[in-house]
């Protein structure tokens, strides 16, 4: 699980990134993100689904 804050966050789309650390090999899904809000959650954004391959 990852959170993010932000005070300000002007309408358009924006990319986050992080680093993950592989612990065991296979085929992962990796559910949508969504950010909301924290005053106002019907103002959010959300991204699809991923799959990942660690071999």
């Amino acid at each position: 699980r990852v959170e993010a804050f932000r005070s300000l966050l002007w309408p358009g789309v924006y990319e986050w990134c992080y680093v993950m650390r592989a612990t065991c090999a296979g085929t992962f899904i990796i559910p949508p993100a969504k950010a909301e809000e924290m005053y106002s959650p019907e103002n959010f954004g959300r991204c699809g689904t991923e799959k990942v391959i660690i071999e």
